[in-house]
Formats: C-alpha cells, structure tokens, sequence
C-alpha cells in the first residue's frame, strides 16, 4: 500500500495535523511514531540533513535525542496496531475527516471515541 496521501481512496492522508494554535496546516507533512522501526533512521537523516542546511544546533541535536527515545521506547514496550504500510483497522470518524478535507471548522471538532471495525 502506498502511503495514505497518494491513494484515490484516502487523499486526505492518515493523521490530522493540528498546530498549538488550532491551526491546520496548509503544507505537506509526513507523520513518524516511535512505533515505526523506520523511524529512528529517518529522524538520523534528517538531522543530518538539518545540520548540513545550516539549522540552530540544539535543533538538530533534539531530533537525533528524539531518534535515540524512539528506539528505547521499542525495546520497551511492545509494537501496538498494524505496521505503517498497512491498510485501514480503525473506523473514521466523519467530523476529523471533514477538517482534513478542510470542509469544517476546527471549532466545530468533537472528538468521540470510534468502536473499532
């Protein structure tokens, strides 16, 4: 499965992605968790990266500080879910997808737990 983004069936991707502010995004973003065995290899190149563009260094070193937590945290505990190039096993909930497509306004999200399928 290609990543959810770049599907007919879920353009509006995977994760919604909320700034502090209540604000969403207008910009391409990609989602990593620390459940993600990929993770900590994709934090590493990105910091390196970051550093090689000139980014603030205490930046650049919390992003490779991040890639070390992300690597505990999957020798202690157990993987949860499906891995990321899985389809769907959650149900949508219609309120977070209409912000995604951006056809609601953050103000009017309630988030409610969804029975899974």
């Amino acid at each position: 499965m290609k990543i959810w983004r770049k599907t007919a069936e879920y353009p509006e991707g995977k994760y919604l992605v909320v700034r502090r502010d209540g604000s969403i995004p207008e910009w391409e973003h990609f989602v990593l968790g620390d459940r993600d065995k990929a993770a900590p290899a994709a934090l590493r190149a990105y910091a390196d990266k970051a550093e090689e563009l000139g980014y603030e260094k205490d930046y650049v070193q919390s992003v490779r500080d991040l890639a070390i937590e992300f690597e505990e945290t999957s020798k202690t505990h157990a993987p949860v879910g499906r891995p990321p190039d899985q389809g769907p096993h959650r149900r949508d909930n219609p309120g977070v997808l209409a912000l995604m497509r951006r056809e609601d306004d953050l103000k009017q999200l309630v988030v409610v737990e969804v029975p899974p399928r």
